[in-house]
């Protein structure tokens, strides 16, 4: 039987249901739903949002200020 030839007889729920299932056994929960996230093409400009976050900011800087938040919510 080719293909072409081949009738599905599952819905699209049916269908769907089976994969996650099938991606959850194969790799896990956790890496099941990373690869579902790779699928997703996401929203904007990455490039774009990077600048109005970080601006001209060095890793060092980014380091001290995320640093900071942590112990500023401890409080």
């Amino acid at each position: 039987m080719t293909l072409a030839e081949q009738r599905s007889t599952r819905s699209e729920v049916a269908v769907r249901e089976a994969g996650y299932l099938a991606l959850v056994q194969s790799l896990g929960y956790t890496d099941a739903l990373r690869f579902i996230v790779q699928l997703s093409p996401g929203q904007g400009d990455y490039l774009e949002w990077q600048e109005q976050i970080f601006g001209d900011a060095s890793v060092d800087e980014i380091y001290e200020q995320a640093r900071k938040h942590w112990e500023d919510r401890k409080k």
